[in-house]
C-alpha cells in the first residue's frame, strides 16, 4: 500500500468525525432570536386617550412647543401595542402633533400639518430581527390631503416615511389571516369622529402591503384600486373647482416623482 493511500485511509474517519459533529451541531441549533408574528387589528382599531405616563412625557419633550394654546397631550397607546413592545406613543389634540417614547428617547411620528396625523398603528418583525417595528398610517396636508406610512426601527431609532401617498383618503394597517401586513381604506363613518384622540377606524378594501423584499423594507399599492372606489370619485367631484385643480397638479408631480 502506497504512503499517499494510506495518508487517504487516515483521514477519511477524520472527515467522518467532522461532518458527525456538524450534522448534530446543526440539529441542536437554533438562532438567537426568532422573527415575531405581527400585530394589528383584523379589522377594527379603537384608540381611547388617557394621561397615563403623560406628564413624564411632557417633562421629556422639552422641544416641542405647540402652537396652540391648551393643546392637550394624551396617551393613545392601544393594548396591543403595550402589551407587546416598548413603544408609548402620546398625541396631542388640537396640533394632532404625534410622539413615541421608546427606551427614554422621544421621536417624531408622521405630520400633524392640516388633519388628524396618526390613524392607525401595527407592530411587526418584517426585517427579522427579533425586534417589532413600529408602523403607522397618517393623513396630512395642506392643499390636498394625503396619506403615508411609516414606521420606527428600534434597531437604528430612525423613523422612515415610504414614497407612495394616496390622496384622498385615509389609511389603515391590519394583519391577515396568514399574518401579512396590509393597507387598507377607511369606511367612510371614521370621517365623521369629533377627536383625533378618541376614535374607533375600520378597514375597508384591501389596497396593499408592507413586505421585507430585496433587505429592505417595502410598501405596495394598488392606485387602481383607488381609481375605481365610488366614494373617493364622488368626494373629488364635491371638490370645489380650485381644490379640483390644486388635485390635479399635485397628482401629476407625484406621478412625475417630484412630489411624495
Amino acid at each position: 500500500m502506497s504512503i499517499k493511500t494510506k495518508r487517504i485511509l487516515c483521514i477519511i474517519p477524520l472527515l467522518l468525525c467532522i461532518v458527525l459533529f456538524v450534522s448534530v451541531c446543526l440539529a441542536h441549533w437554533k438562532p438567537a432570536w426568532t422573527a415575531l408574528d405581527a400585530l394589528a387589528p383584523q379589522s377594527e382599531l379603537k384608540i381611547t386617550p388617557s394621561k397615563k405616563q403623560v406628564a413624564a412625557f411632557e417633562a421629556q419633550n422639552v422641544d416641542f412647543e405647540s402652537p396652540y394654546d391648551a393643546d392637550e397631550c394624551y396617551n393613545i397607546t392601544p393594548d396591543f401595542v403595550a402589551d407587546h413592545s416598548g413603544y408609548m406613543i402620546f398625541k396631542y389634540e388640537r396640533s394632532n402633533e404625534t410622539f413615541i417614547l421608546y427606551d427614554g428617547q422621544v421621536y417624531r411620528l408622521g405630520e400633524g400639518l392640516g388633519r388628524s396625523n396618526i390613524t392607525s398603528v401595527a407592530l411587526a418583525d418584517l426585517n427579522r430581527d427579533g425586534q417589532y417595528e413600529l408602523y403607522f398610517t397618517f393623513l396630512w396636508g395642506s392643499g390636498i390631503l394625503r396619506s403615508q406610512i411609516g414606521y420606527f426601527n428600534p434597531a437604528n431609532k430612525k423613523v422612515t416615511i415610504f414614497d407612495q401617498s394616496v390622496f384622498i383618503s385615509d389609511l389603515m394597517l391590519t394583519v391577515n389571516d396568514s399574518g401579512t401586513l396590509c393597507v387598507n381604506t377607511v369606511t367612510s363613518d371614521y370621517y365623521d369622529i369629533d377627536s383625533s384622540v378618541d376614535y374607533v377606524v375600520k378597514a375597508q378594501e384591501q389596497i396593499g402591503t408592507i413586505t421585507f423584499e430585496r433587505h429592505r423594507i417595502t410598501a405596495q399599492i394598488d392606485q387602481s384600486i383607488l381609481d375605481q372606489k365610488p366614494e373617493l370619485i364622488q368626494r373629488f367631484e364635491n371638490m370645489s373647482v380650485g381644490h379640483k385643480i390644486l388635485y390635479k397638479i399635485e397628482m401629476l408631480l407625484y406621478k412625475l416623482g417630484i412630489l411624495h
